[in-house]
């Protein structure tokens, strides 16, 4: 009967070597990913898809420095500085309280950076969440962030059809509603939600603030808005 330690040894050996070869097709996957996203560095799917890729293996130092270097480069476009600001977003939920302030505040930096060089309902839309995400402790950014996501909206614009063909303005009525929920301004943070709602009324996020009781989205609004909760930053809503 062969030795159970031999099965052992060689059961331990193929996990090591299963577990290196993934490594290595995922650090060609990423590189091969940085070299598309060089050439193209003001494309936002293919950095969304890049970052996507990142989380799964944990990588976030890496797509910091990464976009970080796109950023250095002369005549660097708003949407290299908007994933940046991503790339420190997606790493939030994986630290602690305290680096989180720091991860918060560079994500700020650069989508300051990105409204700078060309103002955008997207920009805004993400500077204003990250306000809102920083309102505990000697942070009270709410006000900023209400203030970013009027901007948002404001840039948003157009027809309910228009509006209905970039998905994440929903996300602008929501967010907005919210900060103006925590800001006890509760009327305008409905007449916000139901102007939202007109416009999207199969939106799920907006239908429960409509319709749930207030301690309901009191909740709700502090789950959404925890920094250590992972946010959604595929902008699959782009499509």
């Amino acid at each position: 009967m062969p030795d159970i330690r031999v099965h052992t040894a060689l059961a331990v050996f193929g996990a090591i070597l299963r577990q290196m070869l993934l490594a290595v097709a995922l650090v060609a996957n990423l590189s091969a990913m940085e070299t598309q996203i060089s050439a193209e560095p003001e494309n936002l799917r293919v950095a969304a898809d890049y970052r996507q890729a990142v989380i799964a293996a944990g990588e976030y130092e890496r797509s910091i420095r990464f976009f970080d270097g796109l950023s250095k480069r002369p005549g660097a476009g708003p949407h290299v500085f908007l994933s940046l600001g991503l790339a420190y977003i997606d790493r939030i939920p994986a630290v602690g309280a305290f680096r989180r302030i720091a991860l918060g505040n560079s994500a700020t930096a650069a989508l300051t950076r990105s409204i700078e060089l060309e103002p955008s309902d997207l920009a805004y839309l993400i500077r204003g969440l990250v306000n809102l995400h920083f309102e505990k402790g000697f942070f009270h950014r709410t006000p900023q962030g209400v203030e970013d996501l009027e901007n948002a909206l404001r840039l948003a614009g157009g027809s309910a059809e228009a509006s209905r063909a970039r998905a994440y303005v929903a996300r602008i009525y929501v967010a907005l509603g919210d900060g103006y929920w925590r800001l006890k301004n509760r009327d305008r943070a409905r007449a916000t939600w139901r102007e939202g709602e007109r416009k999207f009324p199969g939106d799920a996020r907006l239908r429960l603030r409509l319709t749930a009781p207030d301690d309901m989205i009191t909740g709700t609004i502090a789950h959404d808005l925890d920094a250590g909760v992972r946010v959604d930053t595929s902008l699959r809503e782009l499509e």
